[in-house]
Order: C-alpha cells, then sequence, then structure tokens
C-alpha cells in the first residue's frame, strides 16, 4: 500500500445526517435507560468519558509538541486543536451520568452504603462530587481556550513574542491538566467501587489519554491530508513521527496497565483485588484480555517497523484499532461495576454513536467557521 493510500474513500455525512445519526442513537441510549437503568447509565458514561479522553487527548497533544519547541507538527496543527474543541459534547453525557445517572452508578451516593464508603464522605458526597464536575469542565475548557488564542494569535502574527505567549499557555495547560485529570479519574472512575483503590489509576487514565489523542490525532490527519485538507502535504517524515509516538505511548500505556495489575495480584491484599476479581468474573474475562491485544500489542507489531510507521496505510490501522482498544479500556473502567457482561451492550454503543456523531458535527462547524 502507497503512502498516501488509506483505502475505498469513505463518504463524508452531511450535517443533516449527523444529526439523525446523533439524535436517532441518543433516543436509543435514553430508552435503555429506562429498561436497564445500570447497564444503560453504564454506557452513557463510557461514551462521556471516551470522547473526553479523545479531545483532552487532542489538547495534550498540541501542548506537549510546543513545550518540546517541535516543528514537524506545525502544517497539522489544527487538527489537535479541533479535536480538542469537541469537548462539550462528550461533556454533556458525562454531566447527564453524573446527574441522573448518580444514585444508579456510584454506591457511595445510596443510603445503604458501607460503614468503609461512609468513613470517605467528606469527598464523596453528592454537592462536592458535582460542584467538582462542573469545575474540571470549566478548567478544561478554559484551558482549551487559552491554548487555541495563543495559537491563533501566533498564526495570524507570528513573532518572539507570539511563540513565548504560546509556550506559556502550554505550560499553564500541563500541570492544571495533569491535577485536574487525576481528580476525574478518582471521581468519575475509581469511586464506581469505592472500597477498591489504586495509585496507578490516574496514571493509567493519563496514560490512555495521551494515547486516544496521538490514535485520534493520527487518523484525522491522514485523512484531511488525503482531502488536501491539511497546511501542507503530510511527508514521510511526519507519518513517521506520528507512528513513532503512537508506538511509544502504546508502550507506554502498556506498562502502566501492567504496572496496576502486577502488584495488586503480586500482594494480593483483599481490599485491593477485588477490581480485578470483578473483571475475571461474570464473562468480562475474555474482554479483560481483549484490551491489551488491542492497545499495544497489534499497534506494538504493525509499528515495530520504520516503513511501516510510514506507511499511511499501515499507520491508519493500527491507530484505528488503538482508538477501539481505546473505547474498550474506557468501558471496561465502568461497566463491570455494574453488573455481569450484557449480550450486546446496546446502551454503550448507542450513546457513544451518539457523542461520536456530536463531536463530528461541531468538528465540521469548527471547520466552516475557519478556526
Amino acid at each position: 500500500m502507497s503512502a498516501t493510500t488509506l483505502g475505498p474513500r469513505p463518504l463524508a455525512p452531511s450535517s443533516g445526517q449527523l444529526v439523525a445519526v446523533g439524535f436517532s442513537t441518543a433516543l436509543l441510549a435514553a430508552g435503555a435507560v429506562g429498561f436497564q437503568p445500570a447497564e444503560a447509565w453504564a454506557g452513557v458514561l463510557t461514551a462521556g468519558l471516551y470522547g473526553v479522553t479523545l479531545s483532552l487527548g487532542g489538547a495534550l497533544f498540541l501542548a506537549i509538541q510546543i513545550v518540546a519547541g517541535a516543528r514537524w507538527w506545525f502544517p497539522l496543527r489544527n487538527v489537535p486543536l479541533r479535536l480538542a474543541r469537541t469537548l462539550p459534547v462528550p461533556l454533556v453525557a458525562v454531566g447527564l451520568a453524573l446527574v441522573f445517572g448518580l444514585t444508579t452508578l456510584y454506591p457511595w451516593a445510596r443510603p445503604d452504603a458501607s460503614a468503609l464508603v461512609h468513613a470517605k464522605h467528606a469527598w464523596l458526597n453528592p454537592p462536592l462530587f458535582l460542584a467538582r464536575a462542573v469545575v474540571l469542565a470549566v478548567v478544561w475548557l478554559a484551558l482549551i481556550g487559552l491554548l487555541s488564542r495563543a495559537l491563533r494569535a501566533m498564526v495570524a502574527q507570528p513573532s518572539a513574542e507570539g511563540r513565548r505567549r504560546l509556550v506559556r499557555a502550554a505550560l499553564v495547560f500541563l500541570p492544571l491538566f495533569a491535577l485536574s485529570i487525576s481528580v476525574a479519574a478518582w471521581d468519575w472512575g475509581m469511586s464506581l467501587e469505592p472500597e477498591w483503590f489504586s495509585t496507578m489509576y490516574s496514571v493509567l487514565l493519563f496514560a490512555g489519554t495521551f494515547q486516544g489523542g496521538i490514535a485520534a490525532v493520527t487518523v484525522l490527519a491522514l485523512l484531511l491530508d488525503r482531502q488536501g485538507r491539511l497546511a501542507a502535504p503530510l511527508g514521510d517524515a511526519a507519518r513517521h513521527d506520528l507512528g513513532k509516538l503512537l508506538f511509544a505511548f502504546s508502550t507506554f500505556w502498556a506498562y502502566v496497565w501492567f504496572c496496576q495489575y502486577l502488584l495488586i495480584w503480586y500482594s494480593n491484599i483483599p481490599e485491593e483485588t477485588g477490581h480485578y476479581v470483578t473483571r475475571f468474573g461474570d464473562g468480562w474475562g475474555a474482554l479483560f484480555w481483549l484490551t491489551p491485544l488491542l492497545c499495544f500489542v497489534f499497534p506494538f507489531v504493525a509499528q515495530i517497523s520504520q516503513p511501516a510507521k510510514r506507511d499511511a496505510g499501515s499507520l491508519y490501522r493500527a491507530a484505528l484499532v488503538v482508538l477501539l482498544g481505546r473505547w474498550l479500556d474506557t468501558y471496561l473502567l465502568v461497566a463491570p461495576s455494574q453488573g455481569p457482561v450484557p449480550a450486546v451492550p446496546l446502551g454503550a454503543l448507542a450513546a457513544t454513536v451518539a457523542v461520536l456523531a456530536g463531536m463530528r458535527l461541531l468538528w465540521e462547524r469548527d471547520a466552516d467557521a475557519g478556526h
């Protein structure tokens, strides 16, 4: 496969089609809430978290390249920026799950919570929990806005001062992002099982966020390059850099994933093993072991050689598989806490399609506005 061949050219959906798909799948997810509330709200939270990590992954990609002083990414600068600006859509899904599915999803929000959970009441109580969610959303949107304005200003009027302002914006973004993504991991993910804890959990979510951001930027950049919609063609060197990033941070994700698993398995302390016991039983085991195959083994094997990193088709397929693995990993962070594996995760699939359709619609409107 040549460097510019990704396979058959996909048909771009119109705005009307995106609205129709998003609305119909959102209705399907809402209907699932009425029949299987625990499974459906877990699906809505999965869809929201997946979209949030992809959007934030785009912003993180942007900030790291700026601070590192890289130049290779500049022709595709609008890709991670526009990806980051789709954040409001998945935030709506997360908000719906947290507000309306709170007592269904989170045991600590129920009156019959255990004594151990009650001991965490100072942190895990509904008013403070929802207030933190609002603060996280505001912080993320403000940080993305800060990066966006600094980058636009620097592109419009290139100067040494504009470059310094852009670097300062990225330096503000990175520590606040690190703190905020940790709080989101503790609140939205780990508190689904409030009697369980892991010091690696927030690091694992960070690793998945950056890996997903790299994969999403790669897929979008390759598609836009094929359509001639990048500021400059994506050459072999730029594809090689994207491939190296995907390869490296798939390995980093696997390292963090394995570290958390190995330490808990080796120590075998009952209050730590519950998370994995749940994911080995009730039909979740096969999906659990499929996750590292999608997020690590496939991209590692597919991108281990230099020619594979430079080949658009190979890079595109590896990034798509990683995006699928990122969804499955997010689903396994949320859904097992709500019961056995469903025959068909209708709520999760419908909510995910709705969120992705909304993100695509916002992406296209951003492009039409010239952002």
